[in-house]
């Protein structure tokens, strides 16, 4: 049988720096299976496992407020400044490494392709630079060169039959889509649930798929059940990736015309009233994902708001969001494909890996004025 193929986009792995959400886990699964081929044109490759150009940008206007910030402050201050150019620099870079060996495990697990640029991809792209065809936003628009060898690049494999691609960023998306060949999706979850993509899998033996979907069952069953147990875990992962965002909201106090106003997230001080209703979807190869929500406490940085007090007269910088997401739970494929009358959900989810790697939405809860 022949294996799906996949090409996949710079804007789906940056939506997964961690390359560690469940629907990356299951489509990790798939190629390390051998069930699909993973295709990554060398500038993803690049552009995934180098500084964004928004973060460099970042760091020369850092470099200009630090200038003139060492010019009217005491010279004692001079080095505290310098040496903070240089933590968040080597931070910055520190990420960089990490992210080079991040993909490069991902890419050695999944056996991907890096495809390199074909010779006649130049004139095809300058052709569609000058006339602002997809993915270009606008004739000579040098920033979307990157996007417009990515499509070429992606296009190119339609000689060698169908392909899935994989890509969250609307110009490449319409730009691919419009081809013959090509199924566009802009998210793996999307791409895995569909019926294309079982359709490409091809048949499958009836009896392990029978006992998988049973197996499922049992194991979110009994999550759903005793999932208090993981607490823990589960409030560190939601804490770890609601810390340092910022959210878009609009201060009551203030004109609603205008634009809405942010609040960063410094910390999570609590994640409380967890709630499963209990849906959930099995990607395959093992990995679940079981929907949930939560409130979390949080500390902000609010430059727009007044300061807040508690009922005791403190100053109280704390908000609260709602949180929700998806559980994924990683599971031993021969423990899924075992005689259900010969399992326990229990056992399973014992061996199983459960964690949250991204979330669906952040809201923040509005204080009463």
């Amino acid at each position: 049988m022949c294996k799906v193929r996949i090409a996949i986009d710079t804007s789906i792995l940056r939506g997964d720096a961690g390359l560690s959400s469940g629907p990356m886990k299951a489509l990790t699964r798939f190629a390390a299976n051998g069930h699909v081929e993973i295709l990554i044109p060398s500038i993803v490759a690049g552009e995934f496992t180098s500084k964004p150009s928004a973060r460099i940008e970042a760091v020369k206007e850092l470099r200009k407020t630090l200038k003139n910030l060492k010019k009217t402050a005491p010279n004692e201050l001079h080095k505290k400044i310098a040496d903070f150019e240089t933590c968040v620099e080597e931070e910055f870079d520190r990420h960089e490494t990490l992210a080079k060996q991040r993909f490069a495990e991902w890419e050695k697990r999944t056996g991907a392709t890096i495809l390199q640029p074909a010779a006649d991809h130049i004139s095809r792209v300058i052709e569609k630079y000058f006339s602002g065809t997809l993915p270009f936003g606008s004739p000579k628009a040098r920033t979307d060169i990157p996007d417009a060898l990515i499509v070429e690049a992606m296009l190119d494999l339609r000689s060698q039959g169908p392909i899935f691609a994989l890509a969250h960023d609307s110009r490449v998306a319409d730009a691919l889509k419009t081809n013959p060949g090509v199924k566009v999706f802009k998210t793996i979850k999307a791409l895995l649930d569909s019926d294309d993509f079982q359709e490409a899998l091809g048949e499958i033996d009836e009896i392990d798929a029978e006992h998988e979907r049973a197996n499922v069952e049992k194991v979110v069953k009994e999550f759903l059940s005793g999932n208090s147990r993981f607490g823990k875990s589960l409030e560190t992962d939601v804490s770890r990736l609601v810390a340092g965002r910022t959210l878009d909201y609009r201060n009551p106090r203030y004109d609603a015309k205008e634009g809405p106003d942010e609040i960063y997230i410094d910390s999570v001080q609590e994640v409380s009233d967890w709630a499963f209703d209990g849906t959930h979807d099995y990607l395959g190869e093992g990995v679940i994902l079981v929907n949930f929500e939560s409130r979390a406490e949080i500390e902000a940085d609010d430059p727009m708001g007044d300061p807040w007090h508690d009922d005791e007269g403190n100053l109280d910088s704390s908000r609260i969001v709602t949180v929700s997401g998806a559980v994924s739970i990683s599971l031993d494929l021969d423990d899924l494909s075992r005689d259900p009358a010969r399992t326990s959900g229990s056992e399973m989810l014992k061996s199983a890996t459960v964690s949250i790697d991204e979330l669906d939405d952040i809201s923040l809860v509005a204080r009463s004025y």
